[in-house]
């Protein structure tokens, strides 16, 4: 009754405050080992079998901390999404014919990707940006670029999958930049840069970001808002998963991903031993499917679709994605959100302290 509901709040603090206190403790009797970077993860069938089962605590920490309900992490009753090795189209919606309460019922509510075709029509940045324009605002702005690319069938893929520390950097300014990608083949990839901190003068000519009719559907908007992508050459980032409400606007060029529902974490080979906050998949999806190494791949069920310049991405919390950009300059912006409350686990986060800290006795 009511003195139950105004007792369960207390109930739960007092669960937190136990875990967090064992978890300290631990942690100051086996103080966390942090790999070198230069280090490499093992491809012989133990040590893969050895990382995969690191990973999946990793990705069960992952979407306990992001407070994903436990039905969106396994299959639904009615079965699997889409078939093994088998691409499924995401679903696509014109903006013009998509309501704040169809987004919110539909798609974030199930937790299923959708791409809006044509959202960002008035916005700004489509048609503004050109690489002149940027060198105006901001073109001797200092920003971090991946570097080092692999050459692959599928493009250039930036990261190597089996280093602890994933991706080489480097400080170049964004003219130097723009100038690489205009390259043949480019050496750089701009990815994953916090505006606000890195280019600060691009702000104005946004405004408040994507309409409110994607941002009501969310939780509290993450301080990093928002982030640019800016690459060519058919770049690549690895698979992985985001632990947040995802929003993929893309203003120039287009990005063509392959995404995985949630439950099919374990078949992805997810890396356990980077030291990272991010999980990646040991799989490279840039090349030919290596089932001999990993067989649990046949039972994936993959889902791709290609975002063209003004249009915007749902990805959901937990889906796994590989990014590859089109040969032409592309560049892209991302918004994340946490869960809006009626759609979270509340006792997502008790649980990713308590596994925490069970895991390390």
């Amino acid at each position: 009754g009511e003195s139950d509901s105004r007792s369960a709040p207390i109930q739960m603090a007092s669960v937190c405050g136990r875990a967090m206190l064992m978890r300290k403790l631990f942690e100051q009797k086996h103080p966390k080992r942090v790999p070198r970077a230069d280090a490499r993860i093992g491809s012989e069938p133990e040590q893969i079998a050895a990382s995969a089962r690191l990973g999946m605590q990793k990705v069960e920490c992952g979407y306990n901390n992001a407070r994903l309900p436990m039905r969106f992490r396994q299959w639904p009753e009615a079965g699997p999404l889409g078939w093994p090795d088998v691409d499924v189209a995401v679903p696509e919606v014109d903006a013009t014919k998509l309501t704040r309460e169809a987004f919110a019922r539909c798609f974030v509510a199930q937790n299923l990707p959708v791409v809006v075709r044509g959202a960002l029509r008035c916005w700004l940045p489509i048609g503004q940006w050109s690489d002149e324009h940027l060198r105006r605002l901001a073109g001797e702005r200092k920003i971090p670029v991946r570097v080092k690319p692999h050459a692959e069938q599928g493009g250039l893929l930036f990261g190597d999958l089996h280093k602890m520390q994933a991706y080489e950097m480097l400080d170049v300014s964004l003219s130097e930049l723009l100038d690489d990608l205009r390259s043949a083949v480019p050496s750089c990839y701009g990815a994953r840069m916090p505006l606000r901190d890195l280019l600060p003068e691009l702000l104005p000519e946004m405004g408040t970001g994507p309409s409110d009719v994607f941002t009501s559907a969310f939780g509290k908007e993450m301080e990093i808002n928002p982030v640019c992508y800016l690459g060519a050459g058919r770049q690549a980032t690895p698979m992985h998963f985001d632990p947040s409400e995802n929003l993929l606007c893309v203003v120039r060029g287009f990005k063509q991903l392959t995404l995985y529902p949630p439950a099919d974490a374990e078949n992805l080979y997810p890396a356990g031993e980077r030291n990272s906050s991010a999980v990646y998949s040991l799989v490279n999806f840039c090349a030919a499917a290596d089932t001999a190494c990993f067989p649990k791949l046949c039972q994936a069920r993959p889902h791709s679709v290609m975002v063209r310049e003004g249009d915007v991405l749902y990805l959901p919390c937990g889906w796994w994605h590989a990014v590859r950009g089109s040969q032409e300059l592309n560049l892209s912006i991302n918004y994340w959100f946490a869960l809006h409350e009626t759609k979270a686990d509340l006792e997502g986060s008790v649980r990713s302290l308590l596994q925490e800290t069970l895991q390390g006795m």
